[in-house]
């Protein structure tokens, strides 16, 4: 695999890893529907890892719509959207990943049962982690109690139930006028599946609204990049507003996910 491009350093204060603590592997796999934040959520994770100087493969799997891929020039993704070069692709990843002890972020699209699949065949959590790699399960949600499908389908049989499981309240799909607390606390957290899986252990954490999303979507910068003022070749940088807006919005991720920082890469 071919390490990803670095990005330049920003002063953004990141927790790092006692001398003590073991480092797995991670294999982060991201959950839900579509529009629910995925991307956006891979992205920081992954200019994160690359601004730490950590390596970590993107690895996007989306049949329908490839946006790592967008972003992340060295991203990688199977031949084609047929069910076999899928798999084979996944497999790949994983013997790989054991081969070299990377981190691997995979994105397989809203909906998409193949995972399911192979978590049954292979018990693929269970595996993995006594092969020593830490599978990382991360739930993006938005206000529906539609999306409580997609982690009763993980959690159904403990497929896709890992120890190291991530409950994401996307606030940025909250519609406007409403409150992210009223909008989560009267939807998706009444759901019976949900209550149990933060009783087995998951761990909850809510992503602050980026309000520039769309022009850092445009523009294809690293919320780093953009936040220093930099701009994409024959682009514009934000302006100092808009700088701002994405500064505070890395420092409250920060803020929002420390209570997982060993399951980031």
């Amino acid at each position: 695999m071919t390490k990803p491009k670095t990005s330049t350093r920003l002063n953004v204060a990141v927790a790092a890893p006692s001398p003590d603590v073991e480092i797995r592997p991670k294999l982060i796999l991201l959950l839900g529907r579509g529009s629910r934040g995925k991307t956006l959520l891979a992205r920081w994770m992954i200019d994160r890892a690359a601004n730490a100087g950590r390596t970590i493969v993107a690895a996007d799997g989306d049949r329908t719509n490839r946006t790592l891929a967008r972003y992340f020039v060295h991203a990688v993704s199977p031949a084609s959207a047929d069910d076999a070069d899928v798999r084979e692709w996944i497999a790949g990843l994983v013997e790989t990943q054991l081969l070299c002890g990377h981190d691997v972020l995979l994105d397989l699209g809203g909906g998409d049962l193949i995972l399911k699949g192979l978590a049954r065949e292979m018990d693929l959590v269970a595996w993995l982690t006594g092969l020593g790699v830490d599978v990382v399960v991360v739930h993006l949600l938005g206000p529906s109690v539609d999306d409580a499908a997609y982690v009763q389908a993980a959690e159904d049989e403990s497929l896709i139930a890992s120890q190291a499981t991530i409950l994401v309240l996307n606030e940025g799909v909250v519609p406007p006028g409403r409150s992210a607390h009223a909008a989560f606390s009267e939807t998706i957290q009444t759901m019976p599946i949900f209550a149990a899986t933060v009783a087995r252990g998951a761990r909850l954490v809510s992503m602050p609204r980026l309000e520039p999303a769309s022009d850092l979507e445009e523009s294809g910068l690293t919320f780093h990049l953009a936040a220093q003022g930099l701009a994409p070749a024959g682009g514009h940088p934000l302006g100092p507003w808009k700088r701002q807006q994405v500064s505070i919005w890395l420092r409250r991720m920060e803020e929002r996910f420390s209570t997982v920082t060993e399951w980031l890469p």
